[in-house]
């Protein structure tokens, strides 16, 4: 299971730390245009007055995509506000400010001496190709580290956070004036990798390096599959890796979604009609959001 599929469908900071010195891309094989899964999300109690529609996002994409349908425009046409992970992502200043104060720690082992020595060949090419100097990672708590490579990644095929499906729509609901609000703050997105043990902040670091050769292929299916409304494929590739561990599982997941269904919970029974736009991860499987949701009460549609 390759991390950065993972970082893609559910993590809105992966795109915080890229470097912007990529070498020239490799032509990605993706489908350019298509129908990404959408839900309808409606009451069943009296208090249940609001309606909801759930849309499952890839964070950074890459351009020349058509994923707005009729469907879609219409939905985000009725939508009172925006819900989306985070707010605040693109004061980019203050965002490596926020990164920086969690990432770095002092009498951090050195940055190869994290991985088995049989990979430290292999980290040492990625972080030759990444452009982060070896220094900069050998300060970094060992989530952060594998994030910010993880991050140059998907610099590297050539996507661009400002090509990212949130940012296309807090800049529409901008325009119309219609408030945007967050689930979660930079701080809290971050502080779930921070709070990990140390030998699981590892293995993520180790998933980063194992898997770089897979990168291309990796965002290829996680994308198609995104872009054609294929829950069932995002299910498989979005499960496994370090999400097959328990504890990492319950602070990067489940306890997530948890949290996001009492915060819709309580929106839902106000008035208005609210469009949510989060990691496609989080809207698909035994745990999704809406599942939390239905065991609530609400009824869930899949309308596209």
């Amino acid at each position: 299971m390759n991390y950065l599929r993972i970082l893609l469908s559910m993590i809105a900071v992966i795109g915080l730390s890229a470097c912007s010195n990529a070498p020239e891309p490799a032509p990605l094989d993706l489908i350019t245009e298509g129908k990404p899964a959408l839900w309808k999300i409606t009451g069943s109690k009296p208090e249940q007055v609001g309606v909801a529609y759930m849309l499952g996002t890839i964070h950074i994409l890459p351009k020349g995509v058509n994923w707005r349908t009729p469907l879609l425009e219409s939905a985000l046409g009725k939508s009172d506000r925006l819900v989306i992970e985070v707010l605040g992502l693109e004061d980019t200043q203050n965002a490596a400010k926020i990164f920086s104060k969690l990432a770095l720690s002092p009498g951090q082992v050195e940055i190869d001496k994290r991985v088995k020595p049989s990979l430290r060949a292999d980290l040492d090419a990625i972080i030759d190709k990444s452009k982060i100097p070896e220094f900069a990672l050998n300060r970094m708590e060992s989530w952060a580290a594998a994030l910010s490579l993880a991050s140059a990644q998907t610099n590297n095929l050539g996507l661009d956070a400002d090509e990212g499906v949130e940012k296309n729509l807090v800049a529409q609901f901008g325009k119309l004036k219609k408030p945007v609000e967050g689930l979660e703050t930079i701080e809290q997105q971050l502080g779930y990798f921070d709070s990990l043990p140390e030998a699981l902040q590892r293995e993520m670091l180790t998933s980063v390096v194992e898997e770089a050769a897979d990168t291309k292929d990796s965002f290829e299916k996680l994308f198609n599959a995104w872009l054609t409304g294929d829950v069932d494929t995002i299910v498989a590739l979005s499960n496994g890796g370090i999400l097959e561990d328990p504890i990492s599982r319950e602070k990067l997941l489940v306890a997530r979604n948890q949290d996001w269904a009492d915060q819709l919970d309580k929106k839902l029974q106000s008035s208005g009609t609210s469009f949510v736009a989060v990691g496609a991860a989080h809207l698909v499987g035994p745990d999704a959001v809406q599942n939390m949701l239905k065991k609530r009460g609400y009824k869930i549609q899949k309308i596209q």
